[in-house]
């Protein structure tokens, strides 16, 4: 049986090389030593306890289990089952569809994404940052930032409703052009066309990725990965015109940099103190007259330029050049979208907009700067830092749309707030609303320190929480909030203290700051190809292999092992000796005997 990560890293190694076929993948599947590697991957998942339309589980993991998979895969008789479809509620009020699938649909998905990913990722463009290793909201952002500077305008892409409008045949052409397996292809269509159960009605799919399904995310980047391709290698270089060293510079400023440079050599060969004297006050003269200048041509057409970031299904292109280039490009990418991908480009969510007003992308606000005025740089020298500089802001709904939902203000529009206590805190300890608060303004701020002005909302903010925290606990303790100041006081600050097996602690109200950050993940833009990297057994994959139960010792070589899996180790009482035994290695998973395994099910 060959190591799975060796098989990983060879197929990430095949894929770099152009016009490369895979025609012997379907094989792999056979291989035990995947579907280990893809429970330690899935286990830990909220969802790993959530049944779908069965009663499987992550609980009771083990080789018996994945021969019975790889049988039906070998002889093509394993078909997924139809994933569960609940809702769950989204922010604006509305409900979103969210399938759940068996947990052997999850473990075969999840070999099957890692096999995908190893050969579609080192070829998928440096400009995409959804569901990628080491990319993220952040990435795409410090992207903009680097490389946006100076656009004219902006175009926000919306494509309606992409993950359920993906087109199967168009998506299985797509696969078609690198995997000449016909048996995994069948495979992805089995996943496609596995329909859904709701309210105990059977549903076909007939476009869209699998609903819930592991695999999706990945399958949507591969349906992506097109357009990508497509700005990139042509769009794009029909569109660029001109390098940035050939535009056309602005005559005036020309005219006062050249009478500059002339009073520079002559300054330092004159002797007259007073002749240069008053070359050096026109010298300044000038300087703060082409501080005032813009370096090129306003309007120019000898030069233009397209930048192209995308993150999942939103993106968003940075124009230099004029309004009817931004027009042309959209219709371009609409009819590319319609034609190829069978996807509408939404016509009401893309919208091109002015690089001096906010265009909107991951819920930053995003525009140009135009300012002229000068700062002094390292050196000292007075420079135009901020023309054409990228600004990422917080949008100015975003902190009120978080006190509205959370209810913390008795009326947004009143002049002044009127802070709330949160009811369904008040059940909580001290100790859990101080830390469900700081949470909340951690993940906010962790989210947001790009943003320029990230430290002026998230003060005014942490303003509010402030009182709302003060408020609940006030009414859990029935008191006032100017006892509770005097209650909770720690020095400069107020807190909860709590004992720990080190001893006392304290838990202060979030007072760490808010101060912007220039970059949350170093990414270079132009970075080599994400070949897999070896990465070596984690601990569970070798204890698997060590074959020996955690119980009772049993190592016999015709014992048969599973893996018993528990939701939260907090959720243990600690009466029984397996319970015991998970909650002093803090473990959610147990390898067992199947006769220790059957024992602990009879005790819960």
């Amino acid at each position: 049986m060959q190591n799975s990560e060796i098989v990983l890293y060879n197929l990430s190694k095949q894929a770099m090389k152009d016009g490369f076929e895979f025609d012997r993948l379907y094989r792999h599947l056979y291989n035990e030593d995947f579907y280990i590697k893809a429970y330690t991957k899935i286990y830990k998942n909220k969802g790993s306890a959530t049944k779908g339309i069965n009663e499987e589980t992550a609980d009771g993991f083990g080789e018996e289990k994945i021969q019975l998979i790889i049988e039906s895969l070998k002889d093509e008789s394993y078909q997924p089952k139809p994933v569960r479809r609940i809702h769950i509620p989204k922010k604006n009020g509305d409900t979103r569809p969210l399938g759940i699938p068996t947990f052997t649909d999850r473990l075969v998905q999840e070999v099957c994404r890692m096999m995908l990913e190893a050969i579609y990722e080192p070829k998928f463009s440096n400009h995409s940052h959804g569901f990628r290793p080491k990319r993220s909201c952040h990435t795409a952002l410090v992207e903009i930032k680097k490389t946006f500077t100076g656009v004219n305008w902006f175009i926000e892409g919306d494509i309606k409703g992409f993950f359920d409008n993906i087109n199967h045949q168009v998506l299985i052409t797509i696969l078609r052009k690198r995997i000449k397996d016909e048996k995994f292809i069948r495979l992805m269509w089995k996943f496609l066309k596995a329909g859904f159960v709701e309210d105990w009605r059977f549903q076909k799919t007939y476009s869209g990725t699998p609903q819930g399904g592991i695999i999706s995310p990945l399958l949507a980047n591969i349906y992506l990965n097109e357009f990508d391709e497509y700005v990139e290698k042509e769009l794009k270089p029909s569109f660029d015109l001109g390098e940035p060293k050939t535009r056309k510079r602005n005559t005036e400023y020309r005219k006062y940099d050249m009478r500059n440079q002339r009073l520079h050599k002559k300054i330092n060969a004159i002797e007259d103190e007073n002749l240069r004297q008053q070359m050096i006050e026109e010298y300044k003269a000038n300087k703060k007259i082409l501080l005032n200048l813009p370096y090129y041509e306003p309007g120019a057409e000898t030069y233009k330029a397209m930048k192209y970031v995308r993150y999942a299904d939103d993106f968003i292109i940075g124009i230099n050049g004029s309004k009817d280039d931004c027009e042309q490009v959209k219709q371009t990418m609409k009819y590319f979208l319609k034609d190829h991908l069978q996807l509408e480009l939404s016509e009401e969510k893309t919208f091109i907009t002015h690089s001096t007003k906010f265009a909107k992308f991951l819920n930053y606000d995003i525009s140009i700067s135009h300012d002229l005025s000068v700062a002094k740089d390292k050196n000292g020298v007075k420079k135009r830092k901020y023309r054409g500089y990228v600004q990422l802001r917080i949008p100015k709904e975003t902190i009120e749309k978080i006190i509205v939902k959370n209810k913390m203000v008795k009326n947004i529009d009143a002049k002044q707030w009127d802070m709330l206590h949160r009811p369904r805190l008040v059940g909580l300890s001290a100790l859990e609303i101080i830390e469900t608060y700081n949470a909340e303004l951690r993940g906010l701020y962790n989210y947001y320190a790009l943003a320029e002005n990230v430290s002026q909302k998230m003060w005014q903010l942490r303003y509010v929480m402030e009182y709302s925290c003060l408020k609940t606990l006030a009414n859990k303790y029935k008191s006032s909030v100017a006892k509770m100041k005097v209650k909770f006081k720690q020095g400069k600050y107020w807190g909860v203290k709590y004992e720990t097996k080190q001893g006392e602690k304290i838990a202060y109200f979030y007072k760490d700051g808010f101060e912007k950050k220039k970059e949350i993940y170093k990414m270079e833009i132009d970075q080599q190809p994400n070949l897999y990297v070896y990465q070596g057994r984690n601990d569970l994959e070798k204890r698997l292999s060590a074959k020996q139960c955690e119980l009772c010792g049993d190592n016999h070589p015709d014992t048969k092992f599973e893996i018993h899996h528990i939701n939260k180790v907090k959720n243990l009482k600690g009466k029984e000796y397996w319970e015991w035994t998970m909650l002093a290695k803090q473990r959610k998973t147990l390898v067992v005997c199947d006769k220790c395994h059957k024992k602990i099910h009879k005790q819960r």
